[in-house]
């Protein structure tokens, strides 16, 4: 299987590899972020395309973090809606005489991870010791243990389940509990006096993605949309938040940011969805992605992807380990920290050095492979494959890659003509393309995830990769999901 060379991902704290602006045809003569119209223009709608008939774009499908907590009316001081500190943490860490008034002061080196005054103690050195508050219900018990599954299997820190605080030797031991809304700390407490430290994990909570979010602020993460980058990639409506909330969107400067040069992933587990709990019409996003084709991306994950493992795993030095290993991985693939000698993939690569397609799952018969464009314009047309036919929603998901591969020194134009299922190409189209929809990486970095489609809105606007390797990627919860995508070698 032919290899093409990429870079990195990232996360909140993103990576990528070498550069964290923008693609170029997206800035306009002022160095400046083009939007709207000018951006638009800059994409062209396919001649003869059909006009975009009305569609409804459903709501997310469950509420999201701010919604949860604001309708709680939490009090208790929030940076960024689900993450806290203690009063005493705030000016021990930061250094700060006032944190309400000031929670991001210039003596504070933040990183979408936590590095503070107190780093690398308020990080998890000697594993995290946890236990279960009665109070916890059985989902969340359920959605917690999934989440650290997770976080264990992709990354070298290690959980510890203790039966009580008295039981661990380490401090402080988290606890999760039935308490007020989906909120954590971030990073581990270090004054001496907290013998625990809360994870709440309420009502409407119980989830693996809400824990596991929850989770990554436990571990010293930050929200993705408070990056120093964040105006390159998604423009903030504040006449659309109230006005008590407006901090919770506050961004970090370039002094106090630093993401390890790794690019903005809209589709981190610790990205907000465009809708948040705080806005004033809330039938209207607060964000905006400059690049409208990738708005249905914005925190459309259900755990975390590769650049929230692998920024986790830089934070940890967990690739330390690997040092000696000696392993070569492709299209922006880590060496795996609990595996040295094979490595971790982005979406869309498998194989022990990520050089493979990602195999499909779920499907009806063959599906996925490598395509090779011509000048000819080539349709992708996939009906009643993959998915398993059944009008309800499933746990389990179903997918399947495809490697659109151009000459070299060439590149891959495309447009999506439809997405949906049972004749309608708008079946599937809600906020956060929830249930079904088709992923295009277009971008030479493959670490970060791309476009999300599912919506009308998206289809027949003609694109080009940035390299010669295009990835598409189809993915069902529910049903099936068709979709029609044409290429071609770009002329």
């Amino acid at each position: 299987m032919a290899a093409v060379h990429c870079t990195f991902i990232l996360l909140i704290v993103c990576f990528a590899v070498a550069n964290t602006e923008p693609p170029p045809s997206t800035i306009g003569s002022d160095g400046k972020p083009l939007r709207g119209a000018a951006l638009r223009a800059k994409k062209n709608r396919v001649p003869g395309a059909p006009e975009i008939e009305p569609f409804t774009v459903k709501p997310p499908e469950f509420p999201s973090i701010s919604e949860i907590n604001t309708k709680l009316g939490l009090e208790q001081v929030y940076l960024e809606s689900d993450e806290y500190f203690p009063i005493q943490q705030l000016k021990e860490r930061f250094g700060l005489e006032d944190p309400i008034q000031q929670t991001t002061p210039s003596s504070r080196r933040k990183r979408q991870t936590m590095v503070d005054l107190q780093y690398p103690t308020d990080t998890w050195t000697q594993g995290v010791p946890y236990f279960f508050d009665p109070s916890l219900s059985t989902s969340g018990v359920a959605a917690v243990q999934t989440a650290i599954g997770f976080w264990q299997t992709y990354t070298c820190v290690r959980f510890t389940q203790v039966s009580s605080p008295s039981a661990s030797t380490i401090k402080p031991v988290v606890r999760f509990y039935n308490g007020s809304g989906c909120n954590s700390p971030v990073g581990r407490l270090t004054d001496p006096s907290y013998v625990t430290q809360d994870v709440s994990i309420g009502t409407t909570c119980d989830t693996p993605a809400i824990a596991s979010h929850e989770i990554g602020h436990t571990l010293g993460m930050y929200h993705g949309q408070q990056r120093a980058d964040r105006d390159w990639w998604i423009s903030v409506n504040t006449s659309n938040i109230n006005p008590s909330y407006v901090f919770a969107f506050n961004e970090a400067n370039s002094s106090t940011n630093y993401n390890y040069g790794m690019r903005y992933d809209l589709r981190s587990i610790m990205h907000y969805t465009p809708y948040s709990g705080f806005a004033i019409n809330q039938s209207a996003p607060v964000m905006n992605a400059y690049d409208w084709l990738a708005q249905y991306s914005m925190g459309a994950s259900r755990m975390p992807v590769f650049t929230d493992i692998t920024l986790i795993n830089y934070e940890y030095k967990c690739y330390d380990r690997c040092n000696a290993s000696g392993t070569v991985c492709y299209h922006g693939g880590m060496p795996n920290p609990n595996n040295c000698a094979v490595c971790q993939c982005p979406s869309g690569f498998a194989g022990k050095d990520c050089s493979y397609i990602e195999p499909s799952n779920g499907v009806v018969g063959s599906c996925g492979g490598l395509l090779t464009p011509t000048a000819i314009w080539t349709d992708l047309k996939v009906t009643n494959q993959i998915g398993n036919g059944v009008w309800a929603g499933s746990a389990v998901q179903a997918n399947c890659t495809w490697h659109i591969l151009a000459p070299a020194g060439k590149f891959v134009q495309f447009y999506v003509q439809s997405v949906g299922a049972g004749g309608s190409n708008s079946t599937h189209c809600s906020s956060n393309c929830y249930w079904a929809g088709v992923d295009i990486k277009w971008d030479s970095n493959k670490q970060p995830e791309g476009y999300r489609i599912c919506c009308p809105d998206s289809y027949y606007w003609m694109n080009q990769s940035k390299d010669n390797l295009l990835i598409v990627q189809a993915y069902n919860y529910w049903y099936y999901t068709d979709f029609t995508l044409s290429y071609r070698i770009a002329p």
